[in-house]
């Protein structure tokens, strides 16, 4: 009881095990930037964020043209959506994966359907056709959340070929990016020079900058131009304190790796830790473990949550029996294991 106690949230008294969130905290970068922006604060922010739009295109190496910022890859998702929008050709997403994309289509009207995981795998197949069949776009996530996996060199260029052939834009969701293993086949080269290709990124995971909301896309310019044609409408839409912490942020690799290998050394150690408690877990590449837990996982959640740990149900994704756990301290780790223990005798 006492380690699971040290453990919890000072604010809330929950360890927060559920959002994916970098238990590492921001670079101290960061921190002082953030710092010497306070005395700014009666001012405005640059509604064109110019000076982080050039450090994310410097970065990557791209042109500035590629490169357009959000308030957080939610808002990324829905400006992309509005760009993009068609009456009546159906979009693209996933089953079983994050809900904004659903969400932003829902709300603007956009129709679109879904293609169900293969044994938690994408389909690649199923949505390259669907690409070269006329999809206007297509959502897809690697690492995938909440299971974990990445898709390989191929099959990124068998969906890229896919939309150009069919005239839309594939759009690959990176947010997990940092964590996924070396050789890791980001689609940020084909979007750095390609057509119909967009990769979103953000500072919220490995660069531990959720509650200031940052995130951005990468790609086509004929894209990156729709989309900045709609910022006029919410002109401060990323603000001084996120600006400048994002920049920050990326002069500070250093901490960002360091942070991430800690996470990912921590992700492997819970998943033998799950497997000698007789649970299975997907092998991850992200800064979470999606855990099957069966037919009790209802009441193996609430019993975690009335104990101070708080974990994602996914079961609202198309996962239900699952629960995606992200990855805290070691020490934090251990206490949810040990409350995890004490807990599955009585599913």
């Amino acid at each position: 009881m006492t380690a699971r106690i040290q453990a919890l949230d000072k604010h809330t008294d929950v360890l927060r095990l559920h959002a994916s969130e970098n238990v590492y905290g921001a670079s101290s970068f960061v921190l002082e930037a953030v710092a010497e922006e306070l005395s700014n604060l009666h001012r405005y922010p640059d509604s064109e964020g110019t000076e982080l739009v050039h450090a994310i295109a410097g970065f990557h190496g791209v042109a500035p043209e590629r490169v357009s910022i959000g308030n957080g890859v939610d808002e990324i998702i829905l400006l992309l959506v509005l760009a993009l929008a068609d009456g009546t050709r159906a979009a693209l997403t996933t089953d079983a994966t994050f809900p904004s994309y659903r969400e932003s289509m829902r709300a603007t009207g956009q129709p679109y359907t879904t293609c169900a995981l293969r044994d938690y795998r994408v389909p690649v197949d199923d949505l390259a056709a669907r690409l070269r069949d006329g999809a206007p776009f297509a959502f897809v996530c690697t690492p995938h959340n909440p299971t974990g996996g990445v898709l390989d060199e191929a099959a990124i260029t068998t969906l890229h070929q896919a939309a150009i052939a069919g005239g839309g834009v594939l759009i690959v969701d990176e947010a997990y990016g940092e964590f996924a293993a070396a050789g890791f086949a980001s689609s940020l080269p084909a979007a750095a020079t390609g057509r119909n290709i967009c990769v979103m990124k953000t500072f919220s995971k490995a660069y531990g900058l959720a509650g200031l909301r940052v995130g951005y896309v990468v790609g086509d310019p004929a894209v990156i131009a729709k989309v900045n044609r709609l910022h006029p409408a919410v002109p401060y839409h990323v603000n001084r304190l996120a600006q400048r912490a994002a920049v920050a942020a990326l002069a500070d690799q250093r901490f960002m790796r360091e942070s991430v290998a800690r996470t990912v050394d921590t992700r492997e150690h819970l998943r033998d830790r799950l497997h000698a408690l007789g649970l299975r877990s997907l092998p991850s590449q992200g800064n979470f473990v999606l855990v099957h837990l069966g037919l009790a996982h209802e009441s193996l959640v609430m019993l975690l949550r009335a104990n101070g740990f708080a974990v994602r149900d996914t079961a609202d994704m198309g996962l239900p029996h699952h629960i995606r756990v992200s990855i805290g301290t070691p020490e934090q780790m251990q206490a949810f294991l040990d409350g995890l223990a004490d807990l599955l005798p009585l599913r």
